[in-house]
């Protein structure tokens, strides 16, 4: 994902551009936090400590963006390590402060792996909250979420649908067909069986089973089979080499 970067350097720009292409770049932090202003939470955002000759330019930039976004990840670059005391002591949840050392190579790596673990950040808050979704319960719907349904099962006899959640199982009435439509990772392996496909840990074709990441072993029929290694982009030749893979 792309960097906001504040700098109003020419130099530091140039080095800059030529490792982080994609990244947008501001010489005012009125620009940059108007920008930021206009996107989604969540943006890795490198400020350089001095603008215009202010030296805590970038610290009360980062105050403001951390007052309306939580989710930031913020990284300050300066010419000497003389601010970083005050940034920390500030406690706006710096992920980095790095010195520029003329943008030698050990920069541009401790710098990398600052925008690495920003990355990283950012992906796990994704994951970690609701994914609200209402699936059809007779003539009405329930409100559950997302990233805690497992997997669903048919209730043998009954129009009703068993929904295995961690520690939880809840029962709805509903059909397979209904709940498919619902959200794009649920997806149907089995006339009785329907998985979130974020808890897919590997698929072993030979034996028509799923192994999820819980634990559990969902059959999978042949009727669904070569649509499931379509959608998960593994080679119908080999598909116990791809699932190794998912496991490493």
């Amino acid at each position: 994902m792309p960097c906001y970067i504040l700098t109003d350097k020419a130099k530091d720009r140039r080095y800059l551009q030529k490792v982080l292409v994609d990244s947008l770049f501001f010489e005012t932090p009125n620009s940059l936090l108007h920008a930021l202003g206009r996107t989604n939470h969540g943006q890795i955002i490198i400020l350089d400590s001095s603008i215009r000759s202010f030296d805590e330019a970038g610290l009360q930039t980062a105050k403001i963006i951390r007052q309306h976004d939580p989710d930031s990840q913020l990284i300050m670059i300066a010419e000497r390590a003389t601010l970083a005391e005050k940034c920390f002591e500030a406690q706006i949840g710096l992920l980095d402060f790095i010195i520029k050392r003329d943008f030698s190579t050990s920069f541009f790596a401790r710098l990398l792996r600052a925008i690495s673990r920003a990355e990283q950040n950012l992906r796990q808050m994704h994951e970690s909250r609701p994914i609200p979704i209402r699936l059809p319960d007779g003539a009405n719907s329930r409100l559950f979420d997302l990233n805690k349904i497992i997997y669903l099962t048919t209730d043998s006899g009954s129009h009703h649908l068993f929904i295995h959640e961690e520690n939880h199982v809840s029962r709805i009435r509903a059909s397979m067909r209904e709940i498919e439509s619902c959200h794009k990772n649920l997806y149907r392996v089995h006339s009785s069986f329907m998985i979130n496909v974020a808890f897919l840990h590997a698929y072993h074709a030979d034996e028509h089973m799923l192994l999820l990441i819980t634990g559990d072993r969902i059959p999978v029929s042949r009727h669904y089979a070569g649509r499931l290694r379509e959608i998960l982009r593994w080679p119908s030749e080999n598909p116990r080499t791809s699932a190794s893979l998912q496991k490493n």
